[in-house]
């Protein structure tokens, strides 16, 4: 019984990964070494703007070891010109718009530090520098653009009602304004991004580091090579890390599948992090300008926002998701009737961004949590009981937001009343006393929010195998850490009354998997997750029909029960081995066809000192209440907290991607210069679960 005493669903079951990445048998793109191997160096911009590009690879080309050395020319000749983006801006169409796709290889202009040049291939990475120092290249050089509020809007987006939002403005008893800035932050995964390209008998074969295999196949066969999708293969071995930065496709991926096409060699592009963190997307950058209409209770009316988006210097690969995504979320948890935003996505001389934990969501968060504090401290109001009054209520529900978010059954004030229990709010003045007493400044604040964990576009199977001695569970969703190799096989396990060993687990291979869209948005549970269930059930409908014919008896006369199938009223059964030994290719397939929209919620809880002479801060206390349905693993989800929580603390507090402003050159370009947080910056975090009950059904 699901959640019953034997359950596997609820339990922190040992994590089937953990072993192999503890003991170093962990299998990562830089571990694979095929025959042949050669090496694959990007060459990149030194020059934040400039045109009138040339670049001579006479000399770069006859040194030792050099294999091939590629230019935007070369390229040409192969009609090889532009990355494919995704997603096109809101409103337009692939065909009407290609102004700022990302070229595989700058071919007249450069604009930003780390464009991609040249790419040259060598026997070793050594001799790959070597003939890089020996290229010849010059532009004539331009100032670079780099501030959001010097740019010119590439496309404009907007959502919402502006006469319902203007109507309100135009009624309020007040108007508060405010500017909210997110800054510009990279995902720094564990394992850079990185790739091998095979091309062999006209059939291209891509190892690379994503989580989102299907796709980046399609971008290739559909857009790229132009030939069908059964001619690409695309496989993520063990992948160390993505948060969306790892899921589209990028030049370099190109570039050694070409390389591999004309040299019959495989091809990899290992990037040190320095190399990353010019070229690889950027995330957030984003300027708010916010403001909101209040009544004369000082209940908020309607929020209008302005939101500019640093787009960076091309339209990259997934850079449009965030455009769209979350915007829902500006009006946040609170009963506002009328709200309108405008999205204007600006070109700069810097790294194009693209999405980022969350993808859109988190920026327009904080930003409705900011301008919360900023309306509250112009009142003269306390920041917490200003949020209180303006939630949005149980009696209320169902509530539909002036953005579009749904919201069918919660309860806001509990989760906010639950994480001031947790911190102790009430205790907070005395703290804060002693605190001032020895010199410190002690804050405490809190975060409420909502996330809309949206469907994709189209299902994501899975699909079960017999293979003589195991049975297969093999997933379109890919993990970057997420432990979908426990949490998924513990859903078919305990829905096939089979021990988790009983099942080997397969992902992140188009050959096996071609359909599904890999793991984004949140979704790879409630829809992954569920086509797991699915097939599961499709396996035991099987298993049902063989068994009757076993057992001699109708398909309802069986019962299936904790693994076994059974006559009824007798004590005659077969089990998963003999349903397996009677149809050796045993093989089902569950789609789960749910795309609607799903909306958690949590609050966050955080006290912090500050040394006022220093400005060093300590978090003293951390306190997460987090909306859930059912768990699958308590300790994976506590841990995606866990790992959520330090990545806005690294954003808020540490972490910035800055560019000199003259020069436009990358001032952060090493772990020496961007600070990450690390451990000891981050204080034992108090994670509970409040689960949330169904909505009510009401009849008319």
């Amino acid at each position: 019984m699901i959640g019953g005493p034997t359950s596997l669903i609820g339990r922190s079951v040992p994590r089937r990964e953990d072993l192999r990445f503890v003991t170093g048998a962990g299998q990562f793109t830089d571990d694979l070494c095929p025959d042949g191997l050669v090496h694959g160096l990007a060459v990149r911009s030194p020059w934040a703007h400039g045109i009138d590009l040339r670049i001579d690879a006479t000399a770069a080309r006859v040194m030792p070891g050099v294999r091939l050395v590629l230019t935007a020319d070369c390229l040409a000749e192969a009609g090889l010109e532009r990355v494919p983006v995704d997603l096109p801006p809101p409103g337009q169409t692939f065909e009407t718009w290609s102004s700022s796709a990302q070229p595989i290889l700058a071919k007249a202009d450069v604009r930003y530090v780390g464009d991609l040049l040249a790419f040259i291939v060598a026997d070793t990475l050594v001799q790959a520098r070597d003939a890089a120092e020996a290229l010849q290249m010059q532009v004539t050089q331009l100032p670079p653009v780099l501030d959001l509020q010097q740019a010119e809007p590439d496309f404009v987006y907007e959502a919402g009602d502006a006469a319902a939002t203007a109507a309100a403005v135009a009624n309020a008893a007040s108007f508060i304004k405010g500017t909210v800035l997110v800054n510009r932050v990279d995902a720094m995964p564990i394992e850079p991004r990185g790739c091998i390209g095979y091309c062999a008998d006209g059939l291209f074969t891509l190892h690379v580091s994503t989580q989102r295999v299907q796709i980046i196949q399609r971008a290739l066969a559909d857009h790229v090579f132009k030939v069908p999708r059964d001619q690409v293969r695309v496989v993520a071995p063990d992948t160390g890390g993505g948060f969306g930065q790892k899921n589209g496709l990028y030049p370099e991926y190109i570039l050694c599948l070409e390389a591999s096409r004309r040299l019959g060699k495989p091809v990899k592009w290992a990037p040190d992090r320095a190399d990353v963190l010019s070229a690889g997307c950027h995330a957030r950058d984003n300027r708010f300008s916010v403001s909101a209409g209040l009544d004369a209770s000082g209940r908020i009316t309607s929020i209008a926002a302005i939101r500019t988006m640093n787009m960076g210097a091309y339209t990259s690969s997934r850079s449009m998701v965030p455009v769209q995504n979350g915007i829902t979320h500006l009006t946040g948890v609170y009963g506002i009737r009328a709200a309108h935003v405008r999205v204007e996505g600006v070109l700069t001389n810097t790294a194009p961004t693209c999405s980022y934990r969350g993808a859109g969501r988190p920026e327009n968060v904080f930003a409705c949590e900011r301008l919360i504090d900023i309306i509250a401290r112009t009142l003269g109001r306390d920041p917490i009981a200003f949020r209180r009054e303006n939630l949005i209520e149980v009696a209320q529900m169902p509530w539909t937001s002036p953005l579009g978010t749904r919201f069918e059954s919660h309860d806001f004030a509990n989760l906010l009343d639950r994480a001031l229990t947790k911190i102790d709010h009430i205790g907070f003045p005395g703290r804060a006393k002693k605190s001032n007493e020895s010199g410190m400044l002690r804050g405490l604040g809190v975060s409420l929010f909502a996330e809309d964990l949206h469907g994709s576009h189209e299902p994501i199977p899975a699909r079960l195998e017999w293979q003589g001695d195991r049975l297969d569970l093999i997933v379109g969703t890919g993990s970057a850490g997420h432990g979908h190799e426990t949490t998924f096989v513990q859903v078919a396990a305990e829905t096939l009354g089979l021990p988790m060993a009983r099942l080997g687990f397969r992902q992140s291979d188009t050959a096996r998997m071609p359909d599904g869209v890999g793991t984004a948005a949140s979704w790879s549970m409630t829809l992954g997750g569920s086509s797991v269930r699915l097939a599961a059930e499709a396996a035991i409908d099987k298993g049902r029909d063989i068994a009757s014919t076993l057992l001699e008896v109708a398909e309802q006369d069986i019962v299936f029960e904790n693994g076994d199938f059974s006559v009824v009223g007798t004590d005659r059964s077969v089990g998963w081995d003999t349903i397996f030994a009677a149809e050796p290719d045993f093989n089902v397939w569950g789609s789960f066809a749910g795309t609607g929209q799903s909306v958690t919620a949590g609050c966050h809880a955080c006290e912090v000192e500050v040394d006022p002479e220093t400005g060093m801060t300590t978090i003293l206390r951390y306190v997460i209440v987090q909306d859930s349905g059912t768990v699958i693993h308590p300790m994976i989800f506590e841990s995606q907290l866990h790992g959520g929580m330090a990545q806005g603390v690294g954003q808020g507090w540490l972490e910035q991607v800055v560019y000199d402003p003259d020069s436009g050159q990358l001032l952060s370009g090493t772990l020496t210069d961007y600070a990450l947080p690390r451990a000891s910056d981050l204080p034992k975090i108090d994670v509970s679960f409040c689960k949330r009950e169904p909505p009510t059904i009401h009849s008319e």
